[in-house]
């Protein structure tokens, strides 16, 4: 059978099997919990920063936040599925954005996929990779002006523009590093159908890529996300990735060489579960642990235990029965434990039914799910990515949303809350608001 035709099977039968039996969250042996509790009251809230941003499109793609232009204020990049590239919007630091986007288009459409950004070229200005889903693997290199110059286009496994999807064409996501120590940034795309994580060698020019042919890395299969993470912590890169079998590491030595680092985690009967990854120390023992986003399970966590292997938490986010594709990490309250975003539907219903989800962590491997925070809880098209950073420079973390798309059918016949696709919502984290957030972290 086609791997296409195979792949899309085995998700269609996941989906008729969620759609028809009643909700039994995770597969596997994760502890159950109780169901999570929400906060009496709104312990903090976010308002939407979005002037500016698109009010149309599917923005398909985790959303990076970088300085684009050296003016010291956070800028946005962010790839459309039906567009024709990548788009950059510069802000002003009050949640307004203007478009800065010149040099940045396709000979075709794009199709969605991943975005990364760093100095590739190190000429001191901030470059973009991109990982499309249809056309491959793109390079951008910046001016520290807001204008761009393609230096890197196409390149992927059979990747060719306008051409039929065979195996391995394209690529889902993308990430940049120095892998091997020679002082040049390296990329790694996960292919989109069987072709794999493919790691690409730089030179420092921005157009010079050389496929590591000999690897640890599965030169066949599919997957989600990939990223570049120390996540044990030796001073070299590590590989973390949502394959299509599920979330995977492998360690790196700093010469381009790779090791197997999965045991504890999770290979569902089902394919192409798990979707966005996140990674940070949420029980305080100095360990780097796993997030990942599940579309039928929602939000999971892994513990990294001493000797490298994992160990999945209870259930994070219970009451969450439609799935997560987005997840985030970070400090949120400034409580100093690191809390959790997530994109993805709240209950089951088909629609403009997606949302926006704030869980505070409390530093142990626990979780208080937040409602009444202002943030949209429904209503919004197909969710993708997420990201949080500091966007109006008030020193607290904000969220970045990339949504839009064809939703199902919706009997209802709803329609979406808020109209931009790519959504900036500014955390508003008063004194009050700060009491109520510490008495939940003293609540049994």
């Amino acid at each position: 059978m086609n791997s296409n035709v195979l792949r899309f099977a085995t998700l269609s039968l996941a989906i008729l099997l969620v759609g028809c039996q009643p909700r039994t969250k995770n597969t596997g042996p994760t502890v159950r919990q109780p169901p999570t509790k929400p906060a009496a009251s709104a312990p903090m809230t976010f308002s939407l920063c979005a002037d500016g941003l698109p009010t149309t499109g599917m923005w398909k793609c985790d959303p990076v936040v970088a300085d684009f232009n050296g003016d010291d204020i956070p800028d946005i990049a962010a790839l459309p599925r039906l567009g024709n590239g990548p788009r950059v919007w510069l802000g002003d630091g009050k949640g307004s954005w203007t478009e800065s986007s010149a040099g940045l288009k396709y000979d075709t459409a794009s199709c969605g996929g991943g975005v990364a950004v760093d100095d590739i070229n190190r000429d001191g200005y901030p470059d973009l990779a991109i990982g499309d889903h249809c056309q491959g693997v793109y390079v951008f290199l910046g001016d520290g002006k807001g204008n761009w110059r393609v230096s890197t286009k196409s390149l992927h496994p059979d990747a060719a523009p306008g051409g039929v999807a065979e195996d391995y064409l394209g690529a889902e996501d993308i990430d940049l590093g120095d892998v091997n120590s020679d002082g040049f940034l390296d990329m790694i795309a996960i292919a989109q159908d069987e072709g794999g994580v493919t790691l690409y060698l730089g030179d420092g020019t921005g157009s010079g890529w050389v496929r590591q042919e000999s690897t640890t890395l599965p030169t066949k299969g599919w997957g989600n996300r990939v990223m570049f993470h120390d996540i044990d912590s030796d001073g070299f890169l590590d590989v973390i990735a949502s394959m299509g079998e599920g979330p995977r590491v492998w360690l790196g030595n700093g010469k381009g060489e790779w090791t197997s680092s999965s045991k504890g985690l999770p290979t569902p009967m089902a394919h192409g579960l798990f979707g966005g990854v996140a990674v940070g120390d949420v029980n305080g023992d100095k360990r780097l642990d796993l997030a990942f986003a599940n579309w039928v399970d929602g939000p999971e966590v892994f513990l990294q235990n001493s000797d490298g292997s994992w160990k999945e938490t209870p259930d994070v986010f219970p009451d969450m029965l439609g799935g997560a594709i987005g997840i985030e990490l970070g400090d949120i309250d400034q409580d100093g434990s690191l809390d959790m975003l997530v994109s993805g539907r709240y209950g089951q219903d088909v629609g403009y039914v997606y949302g926006l989800f704030v869980l505070k962590g409390n530093g142990h491997g626990g979780w208080q799910y937040l409602k009444g925070t202002n943030l949209p809880e429904s209503g919004l098209a197909t969710a993708w990515g997420v990201a949080l950073n500091d966007i109006n420079r008030d020193g607290i973390l904000d969220l970045i949303y990339a949504t839009g798309g064809v939703v199902a059918t919706d009997p209802l016949r709803r329609e979406a809350a808020v109209a931009p696709r790519v959504q900036v919502w500014c955390t508003q984290l008063t004194s009050s608001e700060k009491a109520v957030l510490a008495k939940l972290d003293k609540a049994p």
